[in-house]
């Protein structure tokens, strides 16, 4: 693996993937913000399913408030917010001051958020600073390996929660070739019969296969995913 020892790769691979999560459930907090504006009742329920996370909430009002800001809720944004930015202070030296000081900033931001009468708007500062870090690191990360890893975690994250939120077939097959390019573009140990069994059951739901639930077939993907690199 070069002069990327294990545990660094590691942490490098939860920075994408943390900082991963926080945008794509942002963008899907959005949807289920209007649902709870509709005043639909208990319109988390089915979003917590979903990400297979504890229906820990009593309200709707609740839900907005201690899953975007509590952070002794494991659950939360702002906990996984603080796990990507744990991980960017530890590599410090591998991504560079310049990189980490926008997880920082997302980070204060969404502090800033907490009493705020109108989160979305705030929430959309957090989601450019996130889209602002991923630029930098690709900028002022020098080392192709460092950069591979993060996009690396970046598109085993993004994979996960598209399959447990129902994306389209299309933005699947889509992210499973950006990861394919990136995994064969770094030094880490990956699985490659993983990456065959995801292909083929990726290509079992494109043909609608008649043996097969899609929930079933989307289940087992995520399954297969997270056996795909085991430091």
């Amino acid at each position: 693996m070069g002069i990327i020892s294990v545990v660094k790769a590691n942490n490098l691979l939860w920075l994408g993937r943390y900082s991963e999560r926080v945008y794509t459930t942002i963008r899907k907090f959005y949807i289920e913000f209007d649902k709870m504006i509709d005043n639909e009742k208990d319109g988390y329920s089915e979003y917590c399913n979903k990400l297979n996370i504890p229906i820990i909430y009593e309200s709707n009002d609740d839900f907005i408030n201690r899953y975007l800001y509590d952070k002794t809720n494991p659950d939360s944004v702002i906990s996984n917010l603080i796990r990507a930015y744990d991980n960017a202070i530890v590599l410090r030296d591998e991504i560079g001051t310049e990189t980490m000081a926008y997880l920082q900033l997302c980070l204060s931001t969404m502090e800033k958020t907490m009493h705020s009468a109108s989160p979305l708007m705030e929430l959309q500062n957090v989601l450019d600073m996130l889209l602002a870090f991923w630029a930098c690191a690709d900028d002022y990360i020098v080392d192709a390996e460092t950069r591979n890893i993060i996009k690396t975690g970046k598109s085993i994250e993004r994979i996960d929660l598209y399959l447990r939120l129902g994306s389209d077939e299309q933005s699947l097959l889509s992210e499973y070739q950006k990861l394919c390019a990136r995994i064969e573009r770094t030094e880490i140990e990956y699985k490659e019969i993983a990456l065959v069994r995801f292909s083929y059951l990726l290509q079992c739901e494109k043909e609608d296969h008649p043996e097969s639930d899609p929930a079933v077939i989307r289940q087992k993907m995520i399954s297969v995913l997270e056996t795909l690199i085991d430091f």
